[in-house]
């Protein structure tokens, strides 16, 4: 009998201190796994190749191990952006939260200026290239295509420069002057006249128009190249 004693006091002095210290500690890794699988659920660039990078624990931190399953939430008023803090919380019985820095990279590939672009210069595939980037860090965005006409330079665009929305502005399809047929559907029955253009417009942008017959200035909205909807 004394000697299983000795074999159990052996067996039990052979463990790990460390193990058993850690033994009722919630993991480090379950906790940013819980935070990286929140974020990678709830981030904007859900079509992008995205690489997300969980900072790590304090390795002084100890939290009780959680006998509920953990949920990530964002603090109040937070959004998800290129670095965001996600908070992790125990609801067991002995509850607790966790704040932890998770930072998000989203690839996809975007226009870049292939040479110096003067302002006002119709923009077209021969100006650019196309290149992978990093678009988690583009504060202002970046334009996803230029259709088939092509855009016109709002500014000046530097040789390399990554082409942003508000870099190119659609070209006229309307002149200042020209002739159009005014259209309105304020009413039942849908009402025509003819105007005239005050200024230059996109489609789909608002546009100044005068009414021909009665001189009246009126805003619509560019439906075609001929056509504007009256508001």
């Amino acid at each position: 009998m004394i000697w299983r004693v000795a074999i159990t006091i052996a067996l039990l002095s052979s463990v790990c201190p460390s193990a058993l210290a850690n033994a009722g500690v919630e993991s480090a890794q379950r906790i940013s796994a819980t935070a990286s699988q929140f974020i990678t659920k709830r981030h904007p660039w859900q079509n992008e190749n995205t690489r997300i990078t969980v900072g790590e624990l304090d390795p002084r931190t100890r939290l009780a191990k959680c006998s509920q399953r953990l949920r990530a939430f964002l603090p109040p008023g937070a959004s998800i952006r290129r670095r965001t803090t996600v908070g992790v919380r125990c609801e067991g019985v002995k509850a607790w939260k966790v704040y932890l820095p998770v930072t998000i990279a989203a690839f996809t590939k975007v226009m870049v200026s292939k040479h110096p672009i003067a302002a006002g210069q119709r923009v077209t595939e021969a100006d650019i290239t196309w290149t992978e980037r990093d678009v988690s860090s583009l504060s202002y965005g970046y334009q996803k295509g230029l259709g088939g006409q092509g855009m016109l330079s709002r500014r000046s665009i530097p040789q390399g420069a990554v082409i942003t929305v508000n870099m190119l502005d659609a070209p006229a399809m309307i002149k200042k002057g020209q002739e159009l047929k005014l259209i309105s559907s304020s009413t039942a029955i849908n009402v025509s006249m003819k105007g005239r253009a005050l200024q230059d417009a996109a489609k789909g942008a608002r546009i100044r128009v005068e009414n021909i017959s009665s001189g009246k200035q009126l805003e619509g909205i560019v439906i075609s190249g001929n056509t504007v909807r009256i508001e």
